[in-house]
């Protein structure tokens, strides 16, 4: 993973993958969203901690779905069931992008 991550961002090590992560942050821009947006949290994945605080920071129209362990999807990036995921996701999107002809 490190390896693609430098190369991804055209990086020379380590250090510098860490810093220039801190220009990845919603902090003070997700009130400027204002497109339709999915958030989704894992129960149990470590990194869902802040989606319902992201999704409370958004100005737009937005959806938190969360997914449990219970349905086996709690893990990082709801891995262990992706196709309750996917269901989610896209039955979000076929509500969200809906065209009436």
């Amino acid at each position: 993973m490190v390896q693609r991550a430098l190369w991804v961002h055209g990086l020379p090590d380590l250090t510098s993958y860490v810093r220039a992560m801190a220009d990845y942050s919603l902090v003070g821009r997700a009130e400027h969203i204002s497109c339709p947006t999915l958030v989704t949290t894992a129960e149990s994945g470590p990194l869902s901690a802040v989606a319902e605080r992201l999704a409370d920071a958004l100005r737009g129209p937005r959806t938190l779905i969360r997914f449990t362990d219970a349905e086996g999807a709690g893990g990082h990036c709801e891995s262990s069931n992706r196709s309750l995921f996917h269901q989610r996701m896209f039955d979000w999107l076929d509500r969200t992008l809906r065209v009436d002809v």
